[in-house]
């Protein structure tokens, strides 16, 4: 009997929700080149060094005839990375993107594997007016996807990589405090900082409770720290905010918010709205990427937006003939 069945993790997308994440592909896609973006399509398949230096089994890898090891690509912006390296491509340059990504999720959570993604890379340009690019950008994007209640959440990458590269943590340690930040647990920050006190103890241990409006959580997190580092980063995120002034809609922080990806190194930023439990939207500075590939370090902003996500927040503006699946 031939397999019906679909491999786990696998979707049909058929009638109205095809074509109306089409459709936003196509107007964020439009909409980017028209702001100037350069239009780039990689592979969905490459060698699996592209995306981490040792294989990950939240990929999906298979081999190739010659006996190379592959993978999907479960990211855009890594290929950007490898782009820019190997090729003559001159910057600073602004790049934009759609396509298919592919990743495993825990099988009882019920996620989909196989996503469709719309973003921007913009490289080499000076810090801040990539900043105000990227979230700008993203901002008009989630417009004219139809999306009309969101909220930017603000972090910064070097909050927590400073702590954890200055705490020298064992690899059983540093899965137990990013466990704990992840869940905001409050009694096992507080274990934590008992076992392996620090200067960040008081820090650490108010990590749940250092999100939401932004000019309180900023004022509580800079009683807390006086390392330089961390208040930098603090700096980077209230000019960042102060200099976008109304343009963004809701903005908040969350300084316990962990990077989605291992490249990140500055400004990091999701985007929630109330129909949806997950980000939508994602992205955030990742200046040392190109480093992996060989070429030099590049101011680096970018942002991915998950289609299928949107269209789960805007699929009721959309006044289709055809019943949804």
């Amino acid at each position: 009997m031939k397999q019906t069945t679909l491999p786990q993790g696998m979707h049909d997308k058929l009638f109205k929700r095809a074509r109306v994440t089409y459709q936003i592909e196509r107007a964020i896609s439009d909409l980017l080149m028209d702001q100037g973006f350069n239009r780039i399509e990689t592979p969905t398949l490459e060698h699996f060094e592209v995306f981490s230096d040792q294989v990950e089994t939240s990929n999906y890898n298979l081999f190739d005839r010659e006996g190379q090891l592959l993978s999907l690509r479960p990211d855009i912006t890594s290929q950007i990375g490898r782009v820019i390296a190997s090729t003559r491509v001159e910057t600073p340059i602004k790049f934009s993107y759609s396509g298919k990504v592919f990743h495993y999720n825990e099988e009882m959570r019920g996620l989909t594997n196989e996503h469709t993604q719309a973003g921007v890379e913009i490289v080499g340009f000076p810090v801040q007016e990539a900043v105000e690019e990227a979230l700008i950008s993203a901002k008009k994007a989630l417009e004219i996807a139809k999306v009309d209640d969101y909220s930017f959440e603000l972090s910064h990458a070097a909050v927590l990589q400073t702590i954890f590269e200055t705490l020298e943590l064992s690899e059983t340690d540093r899965v137990y405090l990013q466990e704990a930040i992840l869940e905001k647990h409050i009694t096992r920050l507080k274990e934590f900082t008992v076992a392996r006190p620090s200067e960040f103890d008081g820090f650490i241990s108010q990590l749940p409770f250092l999100f939401g409006d932004w000019q309180e959580v900023l004022a509580q997190a800079r009683q807390l720290t006086n390392h330089k580092g961390i208040l930098s980063a603090l700096s980077d995120l209230e000019l960042t905010i102060l200099r976008l002034g109304t343009c963004l809609p809701r903005v908040t922080i969350d300084l316990g918010q962990l990077p989605t990806v291992s490249y990140y190194t500055g400004l990091m930023f999701k985007v929630f709205g109330d129909k949806v439990p997950d980000a939508f939207a994602s992205g955030g500075r990742y200046d040392k990427l190109f480093e992996r590939f060989g070429a030099k370090e590049l101011t680096a902003l970018g942002w991915t937006i998950d289609i299928d996500l949107v269209y789960q927040a805007v699929r009721d503006h959309f006044d289709c003939e055809v019943a949804d699946d």
